[in-house]
């Protein structure tokens, strides 16, 4: 790809945004252009202010970025949200306004109407709703269900597309 879209990785230092970054680097279609982390961590490269928990090293671009605010956007065309629900709330809805797309991890959006909740594997239609989700600018905001729902809605996807299902009942603890 001749130019690869710019991304920021809100939550960039938690142990979601660390896999976001570890998957990122040398994506053939996306480039990070911001990491962006609580208050304590800004200004401090990213190097400095996260606690690294993945067996693979910090990506050598990634290194020496600094690290700002949620709230303070860059060129960035897409946002992957690692956030904390109650941030999210916030900072999420401000970067869909300003024309990004933010693709969500919290569960913030999660029952809102008009946002999509995605597994592409299992229901990629419900990105017909993101006319209807469209900020004014053209941003929108994109979530996903809880981790344990996507590992379960993979597993039964199959089986009800074969066999139909018309109760599952499921604990989690």
């Amino acid at each position: 790809m001749k130019h690869k879209i710019p991304v920021a990785v809100l939550g960039a230092t938690g142990s979601v945004g660390q896999r976001m970054v570890a998957l990122l680097h040398n994506h053939p279609y996306f480039r990070i252009v911001q990491v962006a982390a609580s208050e304590r961590s800004q200004g401090k490269t990213y190097e400095e202010a996260v606690h690294w928990l993945l067996d693979t090293p910090i990506p050598e671009e990634i290194r020496s970025m600094r690290v700002t605010t949620p709230s303070l956007q860059s060129e960035a065309k897409l946002a992957l949200s690692a956030l904390d629900a109650d941030i999210a709330r916030h900072i999420e809805p401000e970067w869909a306004g300003q024309g990004v797309a933010v693709v969500s991890n919290a569960s913030a959006y999660r029952m809102q109407e008009n946002v999509p909740l995605l597994i592409p594997e299992v229901n990629e239609e419900h990105l017909r709703l993101l006319p209807q989700s469209c900020f004014p600018k053209g941003g929108c905001i994109v979530t996903n269900p809880n981790c344990v729902v996507i590992g379960l809605c993979l597993a039964l996807k199959p089986l009800y597309d074969l066999f139909g299902i018309s109760d599952v009942s499921i604990t989690t603890f």
